[in-house]
């Protein structure tokens, strides 16, 4: 394995510790709670991309490492500048450098798996992993108890489904916008109106063909089969299938 995409792994993880360290021992205007949940959940998100980058391969990896150092840099404007904020910018910047620089370029595929999750299943369980962080930001003055549960039933269903769990899937088709809107009933307008715009895009998300795909083994996929022509197929091959080298079926002598 290269040296780089495991170095570059390293600096998201530790952006994102970084962040959750200046948290919970920074300040801010987050309350305790919101601070909590945040850390815990960038230090998730972060792993997870930390991993996909090494692991997966997959392109989404890069965009998805810069989308979460560019949010904790802009998350640095709200908190004060200390002795943490200042550790955190600096691994962050580093991070950013070390994404979006060449290292990745031969690392990462150039094009998708074959056999690897659709781009919407992919999309749905990063946002399942994130929603906490959502669920944070719109709590400035507290998580509510319905907060912390959407919380944890998004984490939890993101690695159910992780695991091509069908019932997961099936539990964030119901029961996520039902905790969706119980837990934006408990915010202002403007929380509630942020929150209920992502649950209603990842309940969406849930419902396509595409993420119902992602739970199906590989013998439930159908596939489509093209005959090939017999002038094509290796002699033997259509020997041992019992077919003479016209396509045709030939009657095999009794032993």
């Amino acid at each position: 394995m290269q040296r780089s995409p495991v170095v570059i792994a390293t600096s998201v993880v530790l952006a994102s510790l970084a962040w959750a360290l200046t948290l919970v021992f920074g300040s801010g205007p987050l309350a305790d709670s919101a601070a909590a949940l945040l850390a815990v959940d960038q230090l998730v998100v972060g792993t997870v991309i930390g991993v996909g980058i090494v692991l997966a391969r997959g392109r989404w990896t890069r965009r998805a490492a810069l989308l979460l150092l560019s949010g904790q840099a802009l998350l640095g404007v709200f908190l004060t500048a200390d002795g943490w904020w200042i550790g955190a910018v600096l691994t962050t910047a580093i991070g950013i450098g070390a994404v979006a620089g060449p290292w990745l370029g031969d690392w990462l595929r150039k094009l998708p798996r074959s056999d690897g999750p659709p781009t919407r299943a992919v999309i749905m369980n990063l946002g399942l992993i994130a929603l906490p962080s959502l669920v944070a930001v719109t709590g400035l003055d507290g998580v509510p108890v319905t907060g912390w549960l959407l919380s944890g039933f998004a984490l939890a269903a993101g690695w159910a489904y992780s695991q091509a769990w069908l019932p997961a899937l099936w539990a964030v088709r119901v029961a996520l916008p039902v905790l969706g809107i119980v837990a934006a009933a408990a915010l202002p307008w403007w929380g509630a109106l942020v929150l209920g715009l992502a649950v209603t895009a990842l309940t969406a998300l849930a419902w396509s063909p595409e993420v119902r795909q992602a739970t199906l083994s590989p013998a439930a996929v159908p596939v489509d089969l093209v005959p090939i022509p017999p002038e094509l197929t290796p002699p033997e091959v259509l020997e041992t299938a019992g077919f003479d080298t016209r396509g045709k079926r030939t009657e095999r002598e009794n032993p």
